[in-house]
């Protein structure tokens, strides 16, 4: 090996790898390198939601862990072309801001299982079997005007977040339990609010598929719906549930660069019956302080 392609290697080595949320539902309760700026956008693409027949958009999350224990997020849909149940026309409106902060509340140590190795890529910083557990708080600053697909708008959301290795199953899992709070006008009162508690949990398992680089999710989720009272067909329910499966692969094109592709299919009459995806996540390879040592990374 030549010392300029040794160098490279060398350099390429010391990014930190990117530790994408992307693209599941299931958040990772493990954060991003301390100090570095991480982007997730992508595309969003879904057919026979309630109330909405279909909706293509891009969405984006800004991440910075500014402590081994803190990390702060932004979220936006900066731009949706939807079409409401019905109508032949299309409106094109963005989505909300999101503003939060994640939270360790336990880490086990490095040596509290030998026989797991670090995951890879989409998870990169997973410990051991035991798993990370951390909590979430996020708050909508500012209200879109994009019409909800079935999860819904969400004024502010509380998750409990666990990561780990299975080792039975040579795979990384995330469960999240979600607790939120969704607003709409009252159409009995006008000028009034109602606010309705929404119930999730989620689940997502992850591993290599062949290639080391190349790695395939699978994901289970549920959310209670207090806002919907209808099936994407226009029938009328009583209560809604959404339940949907998703299926993903991630491709770590390097350390900090990973692309995902895939799609989701609703299990219920008031989930999104389809959804597909597509999107990259980049680690800026620059940190934004000197770490203890002195050193700009």
């Amino acid at each position: 090996m030549s010392a300029v392609s040794s160098a490279a290697s060398t350099k390429q080595q010391d990014v930190p790898a990117a530790n994408p949320s992307r693209p599941t539902i299931t958040n990772p309760a493990t954060l991003t390198p301390v100090g570095y700026l991480q982007f997730e956008q992508g595309y969003l693409g879904s057919l026979d939601s309630p109330g909405t027949a279909s909706q293509y958009g891009v969405n984006q999350t800004v991440k910075l862990t500014v402590h081994p224990r803190v990390e702060l997020e932004f979220g936006s849909q900066p731009f949706a072309v939807s079409r409401a149940t019905g109508e032949a026309a299309t409106a094109r409106d963005a989505g909300d801001l999101l503003a939060g902060a994640q939270v360790i509340l336990y880490n086990p140590p490095d040596t509290s299982d030998g026989q797991v190795k670090r995951d890879i890529h989409r998870h990169a910083y997973v410990r051991s079997a035991i798993p990370t557990v951390a909590f979430t708080f996020e708050q909508r600053v500012h209200a879109g005007t994009a019409p909800d697909i079935d999860l819904g708008s969400v004024s502010r959301t509380a998750f409990f977040l666990f990561s780990g290795h299975a080792t039975g199953l040579d795979a990384h899992y995330d469960i999240n339990i979600v607790e939120g709070e969704q607003t709409d006008d009252s159409a009995l009162h006008p000028g009034t609010t109602i606010r309705r508690a929404q119930h999730g949990q989620t689940f997502s398992l992850d591993r290599p598929i062949g290639n080391p680089n190349l790695q395939g999710s699978l994901e289970l989720y549920h959310f209670s719906q207090p806002l919907v009272h209808a099936t994407s067909g226009g029938l009328p329910v009583g209560r809604a549930n959404l339940v949907g499966g998703l299926f993903a692969l991630s491709y770590q094109a390097r350390p900090n660069l990973v692309y995902d592709a895939g799609f989701e299919h609703g299990l219920t009459s008031t989930s999104t019956q389809w959804q597909s995806f597509a999107g990259v996540t980049y680690l800026l390879p620059k940190r934004l302080w000197r770490d203890r040592r002195g050193t700009r990374q």
